[in-house]
């Protein structure tokens, strides 16, 4: 009995699973056929999407190079971004440009213009308390270190975060603490640009996160880069690799920072692309923006600007990104030489000198008067010497306050290459400070304490205009003596011969007048005395 229970058992389960088998398999079948169809229907439009890709990519590669087109010129590479510039910093000359002034989304690199006004308008010490509007108008999972409301950190602490983490927060907390709003900001930005030259910006925002109407190039981005570079504190804390936020109000534990340009910092674990001679940068990214990324560095005495906008990516680490930017930079510093105008130029100043022919040494001036700016210089092509760059003399508005009288600009084959200005030594505008102090009677105070009151005038002296003046009163000077002398010595030549004929008329008339035997005498006396005058020559003997 037990076995036969077993057996039944044994028997019913094996049908219930031949019963299985056959009610599922043919589902099961089906729905595996619909899923490998599915798949490959995946598979082919992620593969369409690669080759898509792949063609916007040759076809920026492919994009031709303006610079490329300038006689003389040499010729940079090919890169796989869309839009880029190379500007050397100090001279402002363009040394590649592939459609520079196309119009495209910035993305985070807008922060650059955001970090400039702040650091022109704030001190680093400063306070930002975050508000409900900055920390939480951003975009779910763009960049940020996660900065709460009231939180409070210092406006350097925001602009490390801002530049090395790209907090998209903080860049809208720093934009209400210096202006009141992000749109009274937004005003600035456009303004400031404005202000450096930028013709194809617009700026929407301070972080830089995508919107149609917020726009600028590569030239643009190359000119904000340029000012934001004159700021020792933007140099310092752009190119910094790592830092460290000490705990907050808000948070307890130390903020860990790194600096996503791969050039700069190892950022996650990227390491190969690390080069000693940059000293700054931003990098930017949107899916409608693609990759954007601006590269300042140091090499062969240049400061070289690199920014590279529409940039797609292959999906591997730092390409083509990066691999466009070191490109760029080895092309600049290999094919360009910096030349100083002042050690240079000698059309317009003394043995080289840099410095103006109108130098004096009257009392005591030793020192010129004008001197071409030392920092100054100008980019050529290897092979090129100073003197094929031909100079512009440009004078400056005499409205101005400005010690800069006149500049000098210079063209390679109608090629901008640089400028260098033409100022007033200061050494030649000398101050004097004449202080006067009034008598405690009249600066007492009707409680009885005296409060000094000091008046300081300050008088410009011009040594160079005195020195004209000098010169001219003294050519006057000898003009007037030598004129005196000539009337004196034309005066007694001509009226010489006339006192010589009323001398002999006075002679006759006494002789008249005292008698004959007087007469006589005196006629004997002239025929004993007569001498025959001696001939002077006329006009052509006097001595004058």
């Amino acid at each position: 009995m037990k076995f036969s229970h077993k057996f039944r058992f044994f028997t019913g389960f094996v049908a219930l699973s031949l019963v299985g088998s056959l009610c599922f398999s043919p589902v099961s079948a089906e729905a595996a056929k619909k899923a490998s169809k599915k798949s490959a229907k995946q598979i082919a439009a992620e593969k369409a999407a690669a080759e898509q890709l792949e063609a916007e990519r040759q076809a920026a590669y492919n994009k031709a190079i303006d610079s490329n087109a300038i006689d003389g010129w040499p010729q940079g590479p090919q890169i796989y971004a869309e839009s880029a510039i190379v500007m050397e910093a100090s001279s402002g000359a363009i040394l590649y440009n592939k459609d520079m002034d196309m119009k495209n989304y910035p993305a985070s690199i807008t922060k650059i213009m955001t970090a400039l006004l702040t650091l022109e308008n704030c001190s680093l010490d400063e306070t930002v308390t975050y508000s409900y509007n900055a920390t939480h108008t951003i975009d779910a999972g763009s960049s940020s270190i996660y900065t709460t409301e009231d939180e409070q950190l210092t406006v350097e602490q925001s602009l490390y975060a801002l530049m090395l983490e790209s907090a998209n927060e903080c860049a809208n907390g720093l934009a209400e603490h210096v202006a009141g709003s992000i749109d009274a900001f937004t005003e600035m930005m456009n303004q400031k640009a404005a202000e450096l030259g930028c013709t194809n910006t617009h700026f929407a925002n301070a972080n830089g996160l995508h919107n149609d109407n917020h726009y600028t190039s590569a030239h643009d981005m190359a000119l904000i880069t340029k000012a934001a570079i004159q700021n020792e504190d933007f140099l310092r804390i752009s190119g910094t690799a790592k830092y460290q936020m000490q705990p907050t109000n808000k948070r307890d534990e130390i903020t860990y920072m790194t600096n996503h340009h791969y050039m700069i910092a190892p950022y996650k674990g990227v390491t190969k692309y690390l080069d000693d001679s940059v000293i700054a940068g931003k990098t930017g990214n949107t899916s409608v923006a693609k990759g954007t990324l601006v590269t300042v560095a140091e090499r062969n005495g240049m400061t070289l600007i690199v920014v590279t906008m529409r940039t797609q990516s292959t999906g591997e680490k730092g390409v083509p990104l990066f691999t466009d930017t070191a490109l760029l930079l080895d092309y600049a510093s290999e094919n360009f030489t910096r030349f100083n105008v002042s050690e240079n130029e000698t059309n317009f100043s003394v043995a080289g000198s840099g410095t103006s022919y109108i130098g004096s040494a009257i009392f005591g001036q030793s020192k010129p008067l004008i001197q071409i700016d030392t920092n100054a210089g100008i980019v050529l092509p290897n092979g090129a010497s100073f003197t094929d760059a031909s100079p512009e003399l440009t004078f400056q508005d005499e409205n101005t306050d400005s010690d800069v009288i006149a500049s000098l600009s210079y063209t390679y084959n109608e090629e901008p290459v640089g400028t260098a200005d033409i100022s007033l030594t200061k050494d030649n505008l000398q101050e004097f400070t004449f202080d006067k102090e009034t008598d405690s009677d009249e600066t007492a105070d009707t409680d009885g304490t005296e409060k000094p009151i000091q008046q300081t005038h300050f008088i410009k002296i011009n040594v160079r205009m005195i020195l004209i003046v000098a010169g001219i009163l003294l050519l006057l000077f000898l003009l007037y003596r030598l004129l005196r002398h000539l009337m004196k010595t034309f005066r007694f030549s001509i009226h010489l011969p006339k006192l010589h004929r009323r001398r002999a008329r006075s002679r006759g008339r006494r002789t008249f007048f005292t008698g004959s035997k007087t007469g006589a005498k005196n006629k004997h006396s002239e025929n004993r005395y007569h001498r025959t005058p001696k001939d002077r020559g006329g006009w052509d003997d006097l001595d004058l």
